[in-house]
């Protein structure tokens, strides 16, 4: 039987730190904190993942040239789910 996984304000503080720490170095005791959180928890883990695969394409293209009209509606979609 798979376990569903409920968020808790744990994962609502892992997504936001995540979200501004993607170019720090990870060496912090918070950061600590959130690898251990991590270990335990698949959807912050998938979260993560998807983050860095966002970048990854993000930086594989020199410039988007993403309407402000989108960019705006990406930033919206990215605080709801915070």
């Amino acid at each position: 039987m798979k376990r569903i996984h409920k968020h808790s304000a744990l994962c609502r503080e892992v997504a936001r730190h995540i979200q501004n720490q993607l170019d720090a170095e990870l060496l912090s005791p918070a950061c600590r904190e959130i690898r251990k959180h991590l270990r335990r928890c698949p959807t912050c883990t998938a979260y993560l993942d998807s983050l860095k695969k966002t970048v990854l394409l993000y930086r594989r293209y020199p410039d988007p040239h993403v309407p402000a009209i989108m960019r705006e509606k990406l930033f919206a979609i990215l605080k709801t789910t915070t």
